[in-house]
């Protein structure tokens, strides 16, 4: 959900909260409303709840907007409690306007219109189920010492991550599920990312709602040169995605960090104690990210760089950032990560690894057809 249709919907629910503020007024009563004349009969006229009744019924309509203010407020905050906070006020709202259907129909109208945007809503927060099984057996993985001519918050890394022997990584198929930004739109998202490393990758990102998959992105990079099926066309034959490509290459190394050590074509320089230049080749040319550390725990803290956006608008800082970092095959790697254009403020992907394979036979699917 955009920030702007996100402060829309908030102001037009708090001015719906306020609304039922009168019929706190008008029914405990603390003063005359001409919209809701005070009485003791509810439904039509078919229910007398006398005096005593109003009060409590008075004190529902007070409830109903205190939870309408409350979460649209949580909305604005984006903290989890808004959800059920908005159901509740909801269905209260929804009861109180039924009983007084001849004066509040048009309240109970527009709270059901809130209850429709709710249920289409909640599409996008049931998660999809979690892939099946990437079908393959890891060979034996070949151990190499580590390189003595790191930059100090380099090897302090690789000290971390993977100790004094570095498990050779040589190709790997990382499953998950996350969420997708598409068209301000934060969809559940399941993914497989399948990389010959260092060289090759396909990456699936299938958009899902109510759990169901709803689009599908397919994207290969294949000898230098990347292929994307998306749900608005194929992208191909583009020297810029082709370099973006390359990016993401590299940069989801963070979960195959032996690449950054056993590739000729790559190499580190020293900046300062707590970031260095990661240099990546691209084509005949080269790129870079510049990699910053956790002073406390020597983990990569994040990853930035110049990528291209689109045509229009060129290259633009993205920044990669690992998070959860867990032992996995003897390689203490990231399990949750998240990819920011640094301009938009917040992630657009982030993914949660449940499943990881190193040193599996990937080539044939990388380049097939089919999705897995």
């Amino acid at each position: 959900m955009s920030r702007i249709i996100m402060y829309i919907l908030a102001l037009l629910v708090i001015v719906h909260g306020a609304i039922h503020l009168m019929g706190f007024v008008a029914y405990w009563p603390l003063a005359e409303m001409k919209e809701l004349p005070y009485k003791t009969m509810l439904l039509v006229g078919r229910w007398d709840v006398g005096v005593s009744g109003m009060r409590v019924y008075s004190l529902l309509w007070l409830a109903t907007a205190v939870l309408f203010i409350a979460a649209a407020i949580g909305l604005i905050l984006r903290q989890e409690w808004w959800w059920p906070l908005m159901w509740a006020a909801v269905l209260l709202s929804l009861l109180v306007c039924i009983l007084d259907w001849q004066n509040a129909f048009r309240g109970a109208i527009i709270s059901g219109v809130i209850l429709v945007v709710l249920f289409l809503l909640l599409g996008l927060r049931i998660q999809p189920a979690p892939l099946a099984a990437y079908p393959g057996r890891p060979e034996t993985v070949e151990t190499l010492p580590v390189p003595g001519d790191l930059p100090a918050p380099v090897a302090r890394y690789y000290e971390t991550v993977m100790g004094d022997e570095m498990p050779l990584i040589e190709t790997a198929v990382l499953s998950g599920r996350g969420t997708l930004r598409f068209n301000g739109i934060t969809f559940p998202a399941q993914f497989r990312l399948l990389h010959d490393v260092g060289h090759d990758y396909r990456q699936i990102f299938t958009a899902t709602y109510f759990g169901r998959p709803l689009m599908t992105a397919d994207e290969t990079y294949i000898d230098g040169h990347a292929v994307l099926n998306t749900p608005v066309g194929v992208i191909e034959n583009d020297p810029q995605v082709d370099s973006a490509a390359n990016l993401a290459l590299w940069g989801l190394a963070m979960m195959m960090p032996s690449a950054y050590l056993t590739d000729s074509r790559v190499r580190w320089e020293a900046v300062d104690q707590q970031s260095a230049r990661l240099i990546i080749p691209d084509g005949a040319e080269e790129d870079n990210f510049t990699v910053t550390f956790d002073p406390d725990t020597g983990l990569i803290a994040g990853m930035d760089t110049m990528r291209y956006f689109d045509v229009q608008q060129g290259k633009k800082a993205w920044h990669l950032e690992g998070h959860e970092w867990q032992q996995v095959q003897g390689v203490l790697i990231p399990t949750k990560w998240t990819v920011t254009w640094l301009d938009e403020g917040s992630p657009w992907l982030v993914g949660t690894v449940e499943d990881v394979l190193y040193n599996v036979q990937v080539a044939d699917t990388i380049r097939e057809n089919l999705q897995n």
